[in-house]
């Protein structure tokens, strides 16, 4: 950045050019209603700031972490997985949801975590603005990413392909070879890779893959129930289907008008078995259910009757936590790091 520019962004802002070269270089010697007007200025003038940080390096006491938390249902096991760790650690943290809008909004995250002195950040689930962190990435403290793949950076996730895969090959050993499948976007990430597994264990045995049998965003009870009346209504009714879960979803695929049916991970799903069990008179054979849990324990309800592939989310919340504060004993802030949470498998023959 030119000598001009910063001078231009000092008058925007209304502070010397000394004092913009602080808040981009020294933040922590800024006060933060000065940072604010900087950044406030760089904003309007969309001045790309990416490149003229300086590098991160640790030059303030602090134990503070912040937790950006993209859940649609939030503080799920992963919370507390991050939590217990931070607890025995002895680390603070700090939730934030950060509500991306526009490219520039960037700003508001750079300036959030400069101003609060944060010395490593976790990030849970998918967010639109994660193409543009890697371009501030050796500005910024550690950052793990939680539930989600993001190259380049340190990650604990779940691979979507192989559980989509293992579960559709196991209703294939039991005989079944019309496969119906509920996932949650076709523009989520984890839910993209779920599909692919499933299209491959058919490929594999090269069954056809019928897009009648794909269905896609079913997040309500409503919408549970009246995707399997249909497809038992069809004239090629499935004889399994499996329901995706919603951990992957994130507070930017929400509709706020169905907010209230985000309240339980299982709406779609309960949607689902009421109508099997309504239709079950008409079927020569019970449908066969399989889903994604969280847990091993008991439900004490229809769902422990079911298949089930459980993905022990308080683990990758403790793996991410981990990870994390061995980066920080470390002094490491570039270093990738990917590490595969396995699935349990719980098949009812």
């Amino acid at each position: 950045m030119t000598k001009t520019s910063l001078s231009v962004i000092a008058r925007k802002a209304k502070v010397s050019i000394a004092t913009v070269s602080r808040v981009l270089r020294t933040p922590n010697l800024t006060a933060p209603q000065t940072q604010l007007l900087v950044y406030q200025a760089m904003k309007a003038l969309n001045v790309d700031i990416s490149k003229n940080l300086k590098d991160y390096q640790l030059v303030h006491q602090s134990n503070k972490i912040l937790i950006i938390d993209n859940q649609l249902i939030s503080k799920s096991l992963i919370n507390f997985g991050i939590e217990q760790v931070l607890h025995e650690t002895g680390f603070q943290w700090f939730y934030w949801q950060f509500s991306y809008h526009a490219k520039n909004d960037i700003y508001h995250l750079i300036q959030y975590i400069k101003q609060n002195c944060f010395i490593g950040i976790i990030i849970i689930n998918q967010a639109p603005y994660f193409s543009q962190l890697y371009n501030y990435k050796k500005s910024l403290p550690p950052i793990i990413f939680v539930n989600h793949f993001k190259n380049n950076f340190s990650c604990v996730h779940f691979d979507h392909l192989t559980i989509g895969f293992q579960t559709t090959q196991h209703l294939i050993d039991q005989g079944h070879n019309k496969i119906a499948i509920f996932v949650n976007s076709d523009k989520n990430a984890n839910s993209s890779l779920f599909l692919q597994g499933y299209q491959q264990a058919l490929q594999r045995i090269n069954m056809r893959i019928d897009t009648d049998y794909i269905i896609q965003g079913c997040l309500t009870y409503e919408h549970g129930r009246e995707a399997v009346r249909s497809l038992l209504q069809s004239n090629k009714p499935p004889s399994a289907i499996i329901f995706e879960d919603l951990s992957s979803l994130s507070c930017f695929d929400c509709d706020s008008y169905h907010a209230q049916n985000y309240l339980s991970s299982y709406r779609s799903l309960f949607g689902a078995l009421h109508q099997a069990k309504e239709s079950q008179s008409q079927l020569l054979h019970p449908l066969a259910i399989t889903y994604i849990s969280y847990s091993n324990d008991l439900q004490y309800n229809e769902l422990d009757r079911l298949s089930r592939v459980n993905k022990p989310l308080y683990q990758m919340g403790c793996k991410s936590a981990q990870l994390l504060c061995e980066i920080l004993k470390q002094d490491m802030t570039s270093l990738s790091q990917c590490h595969i949470i396995d699935t349990e498998m719980f098949f009812v023959k």
